[in-house]
């Protein structure tokens, strides 16, 4: 890369759903990243649709923000993952049959081709995914680390892989 050229702008992309109360951390997190990152970065907000997604990520640089739930973790806490190196669990997805989970669409994008070119995770576990518009208390802590540590993370990215 030159000198003038600009390093490669990252897709920032947040899984869940605002209306299932911790789920929708990831929108939570996008919508305060947005304002900060303005100019500097692409966003997304996916919700579910994994295989949507798959179409936008080949050959990006994306870091992906989503709840999690976890029997080892506790509420609020970050787990990062290289979602191309590192073994992604299984989810509990039981939205639809025909739903993908990002498991299966990272699967599916090996298969089609159709992978980023690095795929960073952010993940917050969470604690109520019942019906309503808010994040508990230890999830909304959870974000905001999450927020500081992605922001430090991106800031301290060149844009080369």
């Amino acid at each position: 890369m030159s000198q003038k050229e600009s390093p490669e702008r990252w897709l920032l992309v947040s899984l869940g759903n605002r209306f299932r109360g911790d789920d929708g951390v990831g929108p939570y997190l996008l919508d305060k990243l947005r304002s900060q990152l303005k100019g500097s970065a692409d966003f997304l907000e996916s919700g579910n649709d994994m295989v949507t997604l798959v179409g936008h990520w080949k050959d990006r640089q994306v870091c992906l923000v989503d709840a999690i739930l976890s029997d080892e973790q506790k509420s609020g806490e970050l787990i990062r993952a290289d979602g191309l190196a590192d073994i992604i669990a299984p989810s509990n997805c039981t939205t639809s049959s025909h739903g993908f989970n990002l498991r299966e669409a990272v699967d599916l994008g090996r298969v089609l081709g159709a992978l980023p070119r690095r795929l960073e995770i952010f993940s917050i576990c969470a604690e109520n995914i019942t019906s309503c518009d808010c994040l508990t208390a230890a999830v909304k802590l959870g974000a905001e680390r999450a927020e500081q540590e992605l922001l430090a993370f991106l800031q301290g990215d060149n844009g080369q892989s």
